[in-house]
């Protein structure tokens, strides 16, 4: 084997796992920052808002109670409409996010057993509204309703307080970057990629000095095919802003008033960084074009030199 085709041979190979790793990295890379845009948009903003709901709803449903028992018209009246929305609407956000909730088994443990709670909860305030002329027995429902609601780590509030902290826990790690995700973009996609370019060029001024020949449209192509890394690192930026985005729009206080707008400007922010994601399935696509264009400009000239001696 003569020594130009030998280096050409030992070139090829540098260049095609140089590629491989390259894109995989990519792959690996951009994928995990695209992801996440649909889980936080379809599973993470329903769960918390729902959560935060069902807080804010059975906070609200105390005071509306006890407020309706003491009224002079409850005998007429009954619970007010209030106390009964703000229950109903408790019983209902959490049956929805029992069943697609994140943070875990552990977390849908805790909301079946809050259910129960609240059923619990609400049973204990009509039996105060039916006790409401026996102050004795009244107030003594209503603390222990009080209680169901509030009482340490068992009370109901409690246990919802704690399923939102696993729940945003999921969230932190659906929007932030990490280091994994730090090192790749700064340091590894960009120096494999660069790599590559810095082998790509000095092969064509070897088989430019070699064969005299201006240029080997291939290599060029495969070349020019890495400016494909910028608009892919702008995506990635974009979707990663947008999720920052979205985290920050769904740990805002109050949102458990505000779960309409509050989705609704979620899934505006994430709108486009959907189809953005979907550009992952062009990577693997681009990589096997970048190595089929490495292959062909360069195997012709390595079968030039196949029946050369030393």
């Amino acid at each position: 084997m003569s020594g130009t085709r030998a280096f050409l041979v030992r070139r090829l190979i540098a260049l095609l796992v140089v590629t491989a790793v390259a894109v995989t990295t990519l792959l690996a890379a951009y994928y995990g920052v695209s992801r996440n845009s649909a889980a936080v948009t379809d599973r993470s903003t329903p769960a918390i808002l729902q959560v935060a709901a069902s807080i804010d709803a059975l906070n609200a449903s105390y005071d509306d109670a006890k407020r309706s028992i003491s009224s002079p018209t409850a005998e007429f009246e009954g619970l007010s409409e209030e106390y009964r929305d703000q229950l109903s609407t408790a019983k209902q956000s959490l049956a929805q996010v029992s069943k697609s909730t994140i943070g875990g088994e552990s977390a849908r443990g805790s909301l079946r057993t809050t259910a129960a709670l609240v059923t619990s909860y609400g049973d204990t305030v009509e039996q105060a509204y039916a006790n409401r002329d026996n102050p004795t027995l009244r107030d003594a429902y209503l603390g222990y309703a009080d209680s169901i609601l509030r009482h340490g780590h068992s009370g109901i509030l409690d246990r919802l307080k704690a399923v939102q902290k696993r729940q945003f826990d999921v969230l932190d790690d659906q929007t932030s970057f990490g280091w994994l995700l730090t090192f790749a973009w700064w340091l590894l996609v960009p120096g494999l990629f660069l790599t590559l370019a810095a082998l790509l060029v000095h092969t064509q001024r070897f088989l430019r000095h070699r064969f005299r020949r201006l240029v080997n449209p291939w290599l060029a192509a495969a070349t020019a095919l890495l400016i494909a890394l910028l608009p892919l690192a702008a995506f990635t930026y974009q979707t990663q802003d947008r999720l920052e985005s979205a985290g920050a729009s769904l740990t805002q206080p109050g949102i458990g008033h505000t779960g309409g707008p509050t989705a609704r400007k979620v899934a505006r922010t994430m709108r486009n960084a959907h189809w953005q994601a979907g550009a992952v399935g062009w990577i693997p696509v681009g990589g096997a074009v970048l190595a089929a264009l490495i292959l062909v400009g360069l195997q012709p000239r390595i079968d030039e030199y196949r029946f050369q001696s030393r």
